[in-house]
């Protein structure tokens, strides 16, 4: 694709995140569509910082420590079956809004309810969220709503 478009007109970016950026940063793609940045984009920049220069030992390391996130996601799309944000027949899943609120209200950020006809996080989705941002870092332990609003 980018070999197919005028560089000084457009550019060509991973539009999945930082999963499928660490593979295409090897071919060039210069940068990548992320949700994990509205609460982590120290660990983006980081990413982006490293396949820049080449660095896959620490993307690899990242994409490691990152993958929790993406797993929770895919776990929690498939907890919901079809997603109602998406046509029949189409497979990709937009939870991540709700996980990215979610995740954002958990870390004190403001998230805030996810707009219909998408759908917020379950009570236990929830507490296992938390437990994913203490254990990639994000926190330093899980927390309460309460806590948060302390």
């Amino acid at each position: 694709m980018s070999d197919a478009i005028d560089p000084q007109k457009m550019t060509v970016l991973c539009g999945i995140g930082e999963i499928q950026f660490a593979c295409e940063a090897a071919l060039g793609c210069p940068g990548f569509v992320t949700s994990l940045a509205n609460l982590a984009p120290e660990l983006s920049l980081e990413l982006l910082e490293a396949a820049d220069l080449g660095d896959f030992t620490t993307v690899r390391q990242l994409i490691t420590k990152i993958g929790r996130w993406y797993d929770f996601i895919g776990q929690c799309a498939r907890n919901r079956g079809r997603d109602p944000w998406v046509l029949p027949g189409f497979t990709a899943g937009h939870i991540y809004v709700g996980v990215t609120k979610a995740a954002m209200d958990i870390l004190g950020l403001a998230g805030g309810p996810v707009r219909g006809p998408g759908d917020d996080l379950t009570a236990p989705e929830q507490e296992q969220l938390r437990a994913i941002l203490s254990d990639i870092g994000l926190m330093s332990g899980p927390q309460t709503a309460a806590e948060v609003i302390s």
